[in-house]
């Protein structure tokens, strides 16, 4: 596919025409990422120990608060941050689903879910770690990943 980049002369002026023959699922795909800004990468100052690191949010599995302090899950390190969990739902892509009180997890890194008998769901990811979605949660989240085919991401 040809991509043709035009410059303008102010922020208003920039938009995405996108002419296609047929409509199919990628295009539809495109259009969300182009409209949400998802393309854009966000990344979050965290500690471990006295190192400072910038971690893309990209690579983090999921944030959870205990007693009031926050940690950034990654396939391999827990880090620390100094932000409240709503800051950071509020500022995280689209791909990222609060899935309890205390939790937020990154939907691209969730190998599969397992309904239990409870009512509950669980997430499992693609390092083994797995996490719980509480009941008062799990309506939004199906919302987000219905009909999702987690394997096109890979």
């Amino acid at each position: 596919m040809k991509v043709e980049i035009r410059h303008v002369n102010s922020p208003e002026e920039e938009c995405a025409i996108l002419n296609i023959f047929e409509n199919h699922t990628g295009i539809a795909k495109l259009k969300d990422i182009i409209e949400t800004e998802s393309y854009q990468t966000i990344k979050i100052s965290c500690f471990l120990g006295d190192q400072i690191y910038s971690i893309s949010c990209e690579h983090i599995l999921f944030i959870e608060t205990i007693q009031e302090m926050l940690f950034v899950h990654t396939g391999s390190k827990i880090y620390e941050a100094k932000k409240r969990l709503y800051e950071l739902e509020e500022i995280l892509p689209n791909n990222f689903a609060r899935i309890s009180k205390s939790v937020i997890m990154n939907l691209n890194q969730v190998e599969h879910y397992s309904p239990l008998a409870n009512g509950l769901m669980k997430a499992s990811f693609y390092n083994g770690e797995e996490i719980y979605i509480s009941r008062k949660y799990l309506r939004l989240l199906r919302s987000k990943i219905g009909g999702k085919n987690h394997d096109e991401r890979r």
